[in-house]
């Protein structure tokens, strides 16, 4: 709907330091009101705006008008409207909070929408590209990765592009604006430039299994259990939410493979362990040779005397789905029993099987990596367990996710296909596995260069 009006209808006029603008507009019931607006300090510059106001209201019907909203609160809602009810990953959730209270604490986040500009916010992701300095050059805030700067822009963009659409406080999102700054990267031109993974020999994974079947922690209690989990991840190359969240239906012995089509994890808003899709959202088969099918026959035959030792003290786990402010969570939940004695910490096992909801279905789980009286082994365990083999074999350069990394450079040097160890490791894209091993080994190169000089013969 267009009004028709022009700049003589409008008026600007001086109180105290700053001018105003003002004209008429149609109110909802058919009468015309004069409404005025804050210009600026020049009487120019607010002629300027009456202009464009008149020209906006023409055009649209009304102008659009932030108010006072600040950015930080813009933010919030935001998030609880377009974020919070949408069916993003609970780590993508954690991700997003984590950039609303960097904005949150910087200087932008108490601007009001209409202080906003290019500037203030090319500067503020300036600062966290780059980091901060003082007047001496001494950094005072170290600079934000790659990966935290893309939740930066997705953030500020999204809020952006809410405040035009659907609440219509902006007329266009300043963003638009905003540039993305390209890192300047360090050349390295002593010693070697390709990244160093953290990778062990077969001898030190063998000094690793020895030391933990051999050696008691202060109580008394064995760290065998930490055993299987390496000895799975050596062999298959799973991440450790993988092998966490790794079941015996999902793998099959006979036919040396198994399925990876779970991930465990600890959700921050439940303060639960829960499952998830690993983590490029897609389910993969991982084939393993016949040593790791002699460990995983003596595990799971081990396992069942266990179970039958520690009898109805033998904990169980289960997966219940639930659904919790609109969003879907597979919450593991263990049965036990609250006078063994072991009810301390939730480090180990699931909430306690009688929170579960009643009457929804509980889907029985059957970890491979377990303790001794079934306890779950999770994400925390292993964590626990990268720091009792650093402290102890201090010449090993060991981590959990390191042994993923020695699985796919032993592929590589062993011949394997890149689209086949992309399929195996579950990596989203082969320049992934390209760019992480492509460098492993010398073998490939220098046998090119052997078939170059014999043709060249």
């Amino acid at each position: 709907m267009k009004h028709k009006s022009s700049y003589q209808e409008g008026s600007v006029r001086k109180r105290g330091n700053k001018y105003y603008y003002r004209f008429r507009m149609e109110e909802p019931d058919g009468t015309m009101k004069m409404h005025e607006f804050a210009g600026t300090e020049s009487k120019r510059e607010t002629e300027a705006m009456l202009r464009k106001a008149i020209e906006e209201y023409n055009e649209r019907g009304k102008l659009v008008d932030p108010g006072n909203i600040t950015v930080s609160q813009l933010m919030d809602e935001w998030y609880v409207t377009e974020i919070e009810p949408s069916s993003r990953a609970t780590t993508t959730l954690d991700s997003y909070r984590n950039v609303m209270d960097h904005v949150r604490e910087h200087r932008i986040g108490k601007l009001k929408l209409k202080e906003v500009t290019v500037e203030a916010l090319q500067s503020y992701v300036d600062e966290k590209y780059f980091g901060e300095y003082d007047e001496t050059g001494k950094e005072i805030k170290h600079a934000y990765s790659e990966s935290t700067m893309k939740e930066e822009f997705v953030v500020l963009n999204g809020i952006f592009k809410y405040a035009v659409y659907p609440k219509e406080y902006l007329k266009a999102s300043p963003m638009q604006h905003v540039k993305k700054r390209k890192k300047p990267k360090e050349a390295i031109i002593f010693g070697d430039e390709a990244e160093k993974l953290e990778i062990i020999t077969h001898k030190q994974y063998r000094e690793i299994v020895e030391f933990l079947s051999t050696h008691k922690n202060s109580y008394g209690h064995d760290y065998k259990y930490m055993i299987l989990p390496i000895q799975i991840s050596y062999y298959t190359g799973l991440r450790a939410g993988e092998l966490a969240g790794l079941c015996w239906d999902d793998v099959d012995i006979a036919n040396r493979k198994l399925v990876v089509r779970r991930s465990m994890f600890k959700d921050t808003g439940t303060k639960c362990w829960e499952l998830k899709m690993p983590k490029n959202g897609k389910q993969r088969v991982v084939d393993f040779g016949e040593t790791l099918a002699h460990i995983l026959t003596a595990a799971k035959a081990e396992q069942e005397l266990d179970a039958k030792r520690y009898g109805e003290l033998y904990q169980h786990h289960y997966c219940q789905a639930q659904t919790i402010k609109g969003r879907p969570h597979n919450i593991i939940f263990s049965d036990i029993h609250t006078d063994s004695g072991i009810i301390g910490s939730r480090v180990g096992h699931g909430r306690l099987l009688e929170e579960a909801e009643k009457g929804v279905d509980l889907v029985t789980l059957e970890f491979v990596c377990r303790k001794a009286d079934g306890e779950m082994v999770t994400i925390q365990t292993l964590k626990n367990c990268n720091k009792l083999v650093q402290d102890n074999l201090k010449t090993i350069p060991f981590h959990m996710h390191g042994l993923r990394h020695t699985y796919g450079s032993n592929m590589v040097a062993s011949g394997a296909n890149f689209k086949d160890l992309q399929m195996l490791m579950g990596h989203s894209d082969i320049g992934i596995t390209l760019n992480t091993y492509a460098h492993v080994t010398e073998t490939s190169r220098k046998t090119a260069v052997d078939l170059l000089e014999r043709s060249l013969k």
